[in-house]
C-alpha cells in the first residue's frame, strides 16, 4: 500500500525523552476489489467472455471517461443542441469511402438507405439491415459507414443502412415505424427475403429488436438472424428495480445514467405510442431468431443484455452472447481502431453466416476468451402491460 506523502512528513523527527519506547504500532494492508480484477461475473452462463484487452482499449476508454462522459452529462437537451450534435456528427464522419465497396443510395418503403457491397468478401445471399446506434438523437448512416463496410467485407452479405427519423424530428415511436416500413420493403425486394439479418448498436440495437417483435406481430417473415452490439432493450436502462440481476456496478465510459430520465422525456413526448411493447425485454415471447450479442463488463446496458438472453434461451431460441472487459459502449462501431472491435465484428459475421446456412468454415475463436458459470435464472413475473 502506498502511504501519503504530506508536507508534515519531510518535518525532522523529534527527540524522545529517556524512558520506555513506545511500540511501533503495526501498518495494516488494504485489499482493494477494483473492476476488472478477477474474473467476470456473469449471470447468462453460457456467456463467452474475453478478459484480455489491448492497449489502445484502455486508452479509448479512458478517454471517453475523461472527455466525452462530462461533455453529455452537461449537454442541454434542446432541439437546437440535438441539431448541433447531428451537424458533429455528419462532419467528423467525412472520410473517404473504401475504394472496395460498391455503395448505392435509394428508398425502401419511402425510407431513405444506402447499400453496400463489398468487391472482395465472401460472396452471399444474404442481407444485413443495419440501424445506426446514438441514443435517437445523434450519429446516421454516415457516423456508422465503416462498421457497415467491415461487415459487408466479413459476411460477403449486401449491407443496408438505415436513415430512419431521430430527434427532435421524430420521437422513438417514429423511429419504430421507419426501421420496421424498411424491413418489410426489403422482404419484398429481396430475392432471398429467408436470408435477412438485422443488425444495430445501442439505440439500433432497440430497433433490431422492435423488427423482431413487430415482424411476428405483423405475420411478416422473422429475421434470419439478430445482431445486437450493446443494444438498448429497454427505455428505462437506469431503473434498478426491475427484475434484472446486476452483478457488478455500472462504470460506463461515456454514457451518464443521471441523464437517461431527461432524454426518455424527448424519446417518448406526450401523445407518441411505439406499437407492440416500449421495451423489447419484454417482447422475448415475440423472438424467435437466432441471436448475437454484444456487451460491456461494466456498461449500464449489460444487465438487460443478460436479462434477454436468459429470457430467449429459457424458449429455445439460439443466443450467442459475448461480454468484454475495459471497452466502451458499442465499441465494434470502432473496427478501424480497436482489434477487439475486429473480433466481435468476425464473430458477429460468422453467427449470420451460420444463421442462414453459408458458413462453410470452422466459426472463429477468440484465444483469450472462456465461458463463465451460471449465477443467475429466469424468474417468473406477472406479465407487463403493453
Amino acid at each position: 500500500m502506498v502511504g501519503d506523502m504530506s508536507r508534515s512528513s519531510m518535518l525532522p523527527r523529534p527527540t524522545l525523552a529517556s524512558g520506555p519506547r513506545k511500540a511501533r504500532r503495526r501498518s495494516r494492508r488494504v485489499r482493494l476489489d477494483l473492476p476488472g480484477r478477477g474474473p467476470m461475473r456473469v449471470v447468462y452462463g453460457e456467456a463467452v467472455v474475453h478478459e484480455t484487452f489491448s492497449l489502445k482499449a484502455r486508452v479509448v476508454q479512458r478517454s471517453a471517461r475523461i472527455v466525452f462522459k462530462p461533455m453529455l452529462r452537461l449537454m442541454p437537451i434542446t432541439d437546437r443542441s440535438l441539431r448541433v450534435i447531428r451537424g458533429m456528427d455528419r462532419w467528423s464522419a467525412r472520410r473517404p469511402r473504401s475504394r472496395h465497396v460498391d455503395f448505392e443510395v435509394h428508398e425502401l418503403g419511402g425510407v431513405r438507405v444506402e447499400s453496400m457491397t463489398h468487391r472482395y468478401g465472401p460472396s452471399s445471399e444474404m442481407t444485413i439491415l443495419y440501424l445506426h446506434g446514438g441514443g435517437f438523437f445523434s450519429c446516421g448512416i454516415e457516423s456508422h459507414r465503416r462498421i457497415c463496410e467491415r461487415l459487408a467485407l466479413k459476411t460477403g452479405a449486401t449491407v443496408i443502412s438505415v436513415d430512419y427519423v431521430q430527434l427532435p424530428e421524430g420521437s422513438v415511436a417514429d423511429s419504430v415505424q421507419d426501421a420496421v416500413t424498411a424491413y418489410a420493403g426489403l422482404l419484398e425486394t429481396s430475392e432471398h427475403p429467408d436470408k435477412v439479418v438485422v443488425a444495430g448498436d445501442s439505440a439500433g440495437g432497440y430497433l433490431a429488436m422492435k423488427i423482431a417483435e413487430l415482424a411476428a406481430r405483423r405475420g411478416l417473415q422473422a429475421p434470419a438472424a439478430i445482431l445486437g452490439f450493446s443494444p438498448l432493450l429497454s427505455v428505462d436502462p437506469d431503473r434498478e428495480d426491475k427484475a434484472v440481476v446486476r452483478v457488478t456496478r455500472s462504470r460506463d465510459a461515456y454514457l451518464p445514467v443521471q441523464r437517461i430520465a431527461r432524454i426518455r422525456e424527448r424519446w417518448l413526448p406526450e401523445g407518441a405510442a411505439i406499437e407492440g411493447y416500449a421495451s423489447p425485454l419484454h417482447a422475448a415471447a415475440f423472438i424467435s431468431s437466432p441471436t448475437f450479442f454484444v456487451a460491456v463488463e461494466d456498461e449500464m446496458l449489460r444487465p438487460e443484455v443478460e436479462a434477454m438472453a436468459l429470457l430467449l434461451a429459457e424458449r429455445g431460441v439460439e443466443v450467442e452472447t459475448h461480454l468484454w472487459r475495459k471497452q466502451v459502449h458499442a465499441f465494434p462501431v470502432l473496427a478501424d481502431a480497436l482489434p477487439e472491435a475486429e473480433m466481435a465484428l468476425q464473430l458477429a459475421a460468422d453467427f449470420a453466416r451460420r444463421a442462414v446456412g453459408e458458413l462453410e468454415r470452422a466459426a472463429t475463436v477468440d484465444p483469450g476468451a472462456h465461458e463463465e458459470t451460471l449465477v443467475g435464472e429466469v424468474v417468473p413475473t406477472p406479465e407487463p402491460a403493453a
